[in-house]
C-alpha cells in the first residue's frame, strides 16, 4: 500500500506514513503514538504533536514554551493537515528555518527527520520510533555483510597485541531495524563509503566500547563481565569486520590507507580489479527519485502489481502458443537487422531490470547510492546499489530483490504476445527470440545458487544473510566433523549440507562454462596470428585471470598457513634460548 501523498509504502499496522507523516486513510490516530519534536541541544525536550495545531514560542500561552531570548512570544505553529504536517512561521523576529532554509513568514512541509531552527533553538521532527517501529538512527561525524560469528575455542589465542587500543573513525550511522519476530537487529553504516554491517546486540556493545581508551584486553574482560564468556575469537572477528568496513583505526597488523606506499596501493587496486572490476556512477538517486515521482510509483500500486502478474502469466501462455509457428535462429527474413534489434532489445530490458530495482528502493523511501557495470569471472553484469534497504524490513528487501526479474518476465510476456498475435514475419520472429532470451535471463536471475536476485530474496526469506558462505563451510568441514563424531545431522544441517553441495557444484560448473567460452573466444581470435605454443600460453593466462576469484582464496589461505608455521618455528628456538639464559 502506498501513501496517497508521497507514494511511499506505508505500514498497515500504523496510521501515519513514516516518511511524510500523512494519515493513512481510515486510520484512527488517537489510538497510536503521535509524532514529536525532539531537542537537538536539549535531549530532555520531547514534545508530542497530539493536537491539530501546536504553537511554539516564548510566551506562557504557547503549547510548546521555548524559554530562549532568540524565540519570539508567538514564533511558529505546526499544523496537521490531510497531506502531513506543516510548520508556519508567525512573522517571528529571528525567523524559522527548515533544513537550513529560512521561511520568512512562509510555511514548509515536515518529513521524518527534518531539522528545524526556531530562533536559535534546534529541533527535529520525528515520527514515533518505539520498539515495534524501530529506533532512531544515531549519526556521528561526517554490499550487506553480516559479521562472522567466531566459534569459541578451548584455548583461544590472540592474533595481535592485546595492548592495542582500537578506536572508531568518524562518519558512521547506527540504526535499530524492526524485525517480524521482534528480535533486535542493528545496521551500522559507513556514511563516507556506503558500506553496511549487520550487527547483533553483542557486536553493538563492542562497537560502543572501542573508544580509543579500552585495549583489546579491556574489551575481552568487559565483554566477559557483560556476557559471561571469554570470547576472544568473536571479539577479534568483530574488530576485523569494523576495520574492513573502514570504521576502525589502530587495529594490530593493519596499515592505514594513507600510510601505504604507492606500490602497495597500486597492488591492492589491481587485486580488487581482478576479483571484481566495477565501473559505477554515483549520485543517481536524484534522477531515480524524479522518475519515481513522475511515473514509477504507478508500478507499485495494486493495479500496477496486478498488471505485472497478468503480463507474466499471459505471456507464458502466449509464448507456448507462438512456438508452433516460430523457430529459433530464424529471424523471418530480417537479415542482419534481426541480431541488431535483438541486441538493442536485450540492452533495453537490462536497463528496465535495474531501473525497476531502483524504483522499488524509492517506493520504500530509501536511497539508490550508485549504479553501473561490473566484470566478474569474465562475465559482464549491471547493478544498482540497493544496500540502503538494510535499513528496511526483511520483506521489503525481498520485494526489491524480486522486482527486477519480475519486470524482465513481464517484458518477455509482452514480447511473447507480439510473437503470438502479429502476422508471421520479421517483427514477430524478432519478438519471439527476444522473449526466449528474456525468459532465460529471468530463470538465471532467479537461480538461488548464484549471488543474484533469487539468492538475495532467499537469504532474506530464510533470515540467513550469509547462506552461501555458511552452507559451503558446513559442507566442507562441519558435516564431516559431525559424521566422525557420530552425530546425526538434523533437518537444518542436512538442508545446509545439500545447499552447500549445490553451491560448490554450481559455482565450479559455472566456472567451467565461463572458461570454455573464453578459451574458445581467445582461440578463434588468435587463430592464424600465432603458432600453437603461444596460443596455448595466452589462453592459459586469460583463463587464469578469469578464474582469479576462485583460485586466489585458496592460495591466500595456503600462504597464511605457511607464514604462520614459519613464525611458529622461528619463535620456538627464541623462547628456548630465553629460558636457558634465565636458568
Amino acid at each position: 500500500m502506498l501513501c496517497h501523498a508521497c507514494r511511499i509504502h506505508v505500514r498497515r499496522d500504523f496510521p501515519y506514513c513514516l516518511y511524510c507523516g500523512t494519515l493513512r486513510r481510515g486510520a484512527a490516530p488517537t489510538s497510536y503514538a503521535a509524532p514529536h519534536l525532539r531537542g537537538v541541544d536539549d535531549p530532555t525536550l520531547l514534545v508530542p504533536l497530539t493536537g491539530p495545531v501546536t504553537t511554539l514560542g516564548r510566551g506562557a500561552d504557547s503549547d510548546v514554551v521555548l524559554p530562549d531570548a532568540s524565540v519570539s512570544r508567538r514564533h511558529a505553529r505546526i499544523v496537521r493537515t490531510e497531506s502531513g504536517f506543516r510548520i508556519e512561521d508567525l512573522d517571528s523576529f529571528n525567523g524559522t528555518a527548515v533544513a537550513g532554509a529560512d521561511l520568512h513568514g512562509g510555511a514548509a512541509h515536515l518529513a521524518d527527520g527534518t531539522e528545524l531552527s526556531v530562533g536559535d533553538v534546534r529541533l527535529v521532527f520525528e515520527q514515533p520510533r518505539d520498539a515495534h517501529i524501530g529506533q532512531r538512527t544515531q549519526v556521528v561525524g561526517t554490499q550487506l555483510t553480516q559479521l562472522p560469528t567466531a566459534v569459541q575455542e578451548a584455548a583461544p589465542e590472540a592474533n595481535g597485541p592485546l595492548t592495542a587500543r582500537p578506536r572508531r573513525r568518524s562518519g558512521w550511522a547506527l540504526k535499530q531495524v524492526p524485525t517480524d519476530r521482534g528480535e533486535t537487529r542493528w545496521v551500522l553504516n559507513n556514511t563516507r563509503t556506503g558500506v553496511y554491517l549487520e550487527l547483533d546486540e553483542r557486536e553493538v556493545f563492542l562497537w560502543h566500547a572501542v573508544d580509543g581508551e579500552n585495549t583489546v584486553r579491556d574489551l575481552l574482560f568487559t565483554y566477559a563481565d557483560r556476557f559471561g564468556e571469554l570470547a576472544l575469537p568473536r571479539i577479534e572477528a568483530a574488530l576485523a569486520a569494523f576495520a574492513n568496513a573502514g570504521l576502525l583505526r589502530g587495529l594490530p597488523g593493519r596499515t592505514e590507507e594513507t600510510e601505504r606506499t604507492g606500490w602497495r596501493r597500486a597492488g591492492r587496486a589491481v587485486y580488487q580489479a581482478l576479483l571484481k572490476l566495477e565501473i559505477s556512477v554515483p549520485g543517481v538517486d536524484w534522477t531515480v527519485t524524479r522518475l519515481y515521482q513522475a511515473f514509477g510509483w504507478r508500478f507499485f500500486t495494486r493495479a500496477g502489481v496486478t498488471l505485472v502478474w497478468l503480463s507474466v502469466i499471459g505471456g507464458l501462455a502466449a509464448f507456448f502458443a507462438a512456438q508452433s509457428r516460430q523457430h529459433l535462429l530464424d529471424f523471418g527474413g530480417a537479415g542482419v537487422w534481426g541480431p541488431v534489434l535483438l541486441a538493442v532489445g536485450y540492452v533495453s530490458a537490462l536497463v528496465v531490470h535495474e531501473l525497476t530495482h531502483a524504483l522499488a528502493v524509492k517506493s520504500y523511501g530509501r536511497k539508490v547510492r550508485r549504479g553501473g557495470f561490473l566484470l566478474m569471472m569474465g562475465m559482464p553484469f549491471a547493478f544498482v546499489d540497493t544496500s540502503d534497504m538494510w535499513f528496511g524490513t526483511r520483506w521489503s528487501r525481498v520485494v526489491v530483490a524480486l522486482s527486477g526479474p519480475l519486470s524482465t518476465a513481464a517484458l518477455a510476456g509482452w514480447c511473447a504476445a507480439g510473437a503470438a498475435f502479429l502476422p508471421a514475419g520479421a517483427a514477430s520472429a524478432v519478438l519471439f527470440h527476444l522473449a526466449f532470451g528474456l525468459y532465460l535471463n529471468t530463470l538465471y536471475n532467479f537461480n538461488p545458487l548464484m549471488p543474484l536476485d533469487g539468492y538475495q530474496a532467499l537469504t532474506d526469506a530464510l533470515r540467513v544473510p550469509r547462506l552461501r558462505e555458511e552452507a559451503s563451510a558446513y559442507f566442507r568441514k562441519g558435516l564431516w566433523q559431525d559424521l566422525r563424531a557420530g552425530s546425526r545431522p538434523g533437518p537444518r544441517q542436512a538442508g545446509m549440507a545439500a545447499y552447500g553441495l549445490a553451491v560448490v557444484v554450481g559455482t565450479y560448473g559455472f566456472l567451467v562454462l565461463a572458461l570454455l567460452a573464453w578459451r574458445s573466444r581467445i582461440g578463434d581470435l588468435l587463430d592464424g596470428w600465432l603458432s600453437p605454443p603461444w596460443t596455448t600460453v595466452i589462453e592459459a593466462v586469460v583463463v587464469a585471470l578469469v578464474a582469479f576469484p576462485v583460485w586466489s582464496a585458496p592460495v591466500r589461505w595456503l600462504t597464511r598457513r605457511v607464514r604462520r608455521r614459519r613464525e611458529t618455528k622461528g619463535a620456538a628456538p627464541a623462547v628456548g634460548a630465553a629460558v636457558e639464559g634465565a636458568a
